[in-house]
């Protein structure tokens, strides 16, 4: 008999769907998946008719409690009559995952929660009794955590040392870049592009990019930076790019998932230099795009990026840290050639297969514990 998985989750993003997707056609669970919006302020996303096993919730934002205080008063009646054998419930922040954790815990349903790394920022003590409360009901009744990411692992054993934790990354479709970068090698160019692909707010540590360009730009007169996505930064960002450079920076609007692919094979590095980022899926696509890649060590998705191998680790917010790996990679067509090889080597391990394979363990396990 196949087991029945229930994922509530925050929104339709093209990632988790592709995962689902995945997982549908799989055929090993059965899925139903519970959104609690269908999009959000800060993304543009496009999204096509849902499937048979989606369902956007009927609910509002909290808007006094922040843009993801997402409330659905529908979720008790949902999982009153679902039968699944096991939940998936992220985001613990949000109303509508409060409600759903704890009458989870009441109702002594098995369920686990997954998440990226929490951004740990330093609280007063009403924020910390605050966070504490929030967490409350992972602590206290999820059978495990899927923890995005091999950091994310490390907090969630120190925040939560009762509970087992597992190390389920973020696997997408890399197939599209992986032919797109194929036509990248036909091409002859002049210049060496260095891709960011993201918001333009401050934690995504843009303004550390173009002040680290703007540094060695004379250097390298070939260099340019392509800067993908949309954002409240995007006044305060061009004010930084002196007026002499602003023709090798090139501002590409937020455009929609499916021309991903042919930008990143446009670029000859690509670069996340966040303050903080729980994961970074833009760097599973950077990886399938065979390139050089750049992240500062605050980008949960580090685990993609060997320093030294397939790319460069640098420290959060450093100018100075960033320009000397941006100069590196600038400087030597070799290694940028050697670097995306390893990554394009390192993609053939995080892929949606991998992605399918560890959900069914995790679930095989967690249900296994229960009998």
């Amino acid at each position: 008999m196949r087991r029945r998985i229930l994922f509530v989750t925050v929104m339709p993003s093209p990632y988790q769907r592709e995962l689902f997707h995945a997982l549908h056609l799989d055929g090993r669970m059965e899925i139903r998946v519970l959104y609690c919006t269908g999009g959000a302020f800060d993304r543009n996303w496009s999204i096509p008719s849902l499937c048979a096993y989606e369902e956007i919730l009927p609910g509002t934002t909290i808007s006094l409690l922040g843009p993801s205080a997402h409330f659905n008063p529908g979720i008790i009646g949902m999982l009153r009559e679902e039968t699944s054998d096991l939940f998936v419930v992220s985001d613990y922040s949000a109303p509508t995952m409060q409600i759903a954790m704890r009458y989870l815990n009441r109702r002594g349903k098995r369920w686990l929660f997954w998440g990226e790394v929490p951004g740990l920022r330093t609280r007063g003590r009403f924020g910390r009794l605050m966070r504490h409360w929030l967490q409350q009901p992972i602590a206290n009744g999820a059978a495990a955590i899927a923890a995005i990411g091999s950091e994310a692992f490390e907090v969630y054993q120190a925040l939560f040392p009762k509970v087992r934790i597992f190390d389920v990354p973020y696997f997408c479709d890399l197939t599209k870049f992986r032919v797109a970068a194929n036509q990248r090698r036909k091409r002859k160019k002049e210049s060496i592009d260095v891709l960011f692909s993201g918001q333009l707010i401050e934690r995504k540590g843009v303004d550390v990019l173009i002040q680290a360009f703007v540094q060695i730009s004379h250097q390298v007169p070939e260099l340019r930076l392509q800067l993908l996505g949309t954002g409240p930064c995007l006044h305060t960002l061009t004010d930084l790019i002196p007026f002499e450079l602003r023709d090798r920076v090139q501002f590409l609007g937020f455009q929609q998932p499916n021309a991903a692919p042919e930008i990143f094979a446009q670029a000859d590095a690509f670069v996340l230099p966040s303050r903080h980022d729980g994961w970074g899926v833009v760097v599973n696509e950077a990886l399938g795009a065979g390139l050089p890649i750049i992240v500062s060590d605050r980008v949960g998705a580090r685990d993609l990026v060997k320093h030294g191998s397939n790319g460069l680790i640098t420290r959060a917010g450093d100018i100075d840290s960033l320009a000397c790996a941006l100069l590196k990679l600038a400087q030597s067509g070799e290694l940028r050639n050697s670097y995306g090889a390893l990554s394009a080597e390192r993609a053939a391990h995080w892929g949606l297969d991998e992605g399918v394979k560890r959900w069914n363990q995790v679930c095989d396990q967690v249900l296994a514990e229960q009998q």
